[in-house]
């Protein structure tokens, strides 16, 4: 982020498709979930603390909340850890009206690569005691490439990888 400047940050699943264009794609006073009505949880909310699918933060919001976790590994968890870092922050969630928020998810199996975290509830339990360490403070990365599109920059860089939880390590 520091490279850029940016004003508002979106986080995307690949498999939603929002279906009302008042859904504005732009950052409110507080970090926004955007996706609240999907058609796999029936156009509502399954639970009320849910941050998942789509969610925009500005560059301020997501510092102050540390940015996202980086000890998750593989599917599951991370969204509810997000909306825990929001709270702990000391920063509330805006969402749009059900009737803008709305998102049709893609069907398709689960990723290869991508397996259930087992470590998933272990962390999210954590969340409260590691949020300060773990997240923008503590992300090491290599930059692989940088590509300015005419719509978007693709960023590709190495995280590296968590030893014995992908099968490569």
């Amino acid at each position: 982020m520091k490279d850029e400047d940016w004003n508002c940050l979106f986080f995307h699943d690949v498999d939603l498709i929002p279906e009302d264009d008042r859904n504005l794609y732009t950052c409110d006073k507080f970090p926004k979930h955007a996706s609240i009505a999907m058609d796999k949880f029936g156009y509502k909310l399954p639970y009320k603390s849910y941050f998942g699918g789509v969610s925009a933060l500005s560059p301020e919001q997501y510092m102050k909340m540390n940015g996202f976790p980086n000890n998750y590994w593989g599917w599951g968890g991370e969204d509810d850890d997000i909306a825990v870092r929001v709270a702990l922050s000391g920063q509330l969630i805006s969402r749009p009206s059900v009737r803008y928020g709305r998102y049709k998810m893609i069907k398709h199996g689960h990723d290869k690569g991508n397996e259930q975290n087992p470590k998933r509830f272990n962390l999210l339990a954590k969340t409260r005691r590691t949020w300060r360490q773990d997240g923008m403070n503590a992300l090491r990365y290599n930059l692989l490439s940088k590509e300015l599109l005419p719509l978007y920059t693709n960023i590709t860089v190495d995280i590296g990888s968590e030893k014995g939880f992908h099968p490569m390590t």
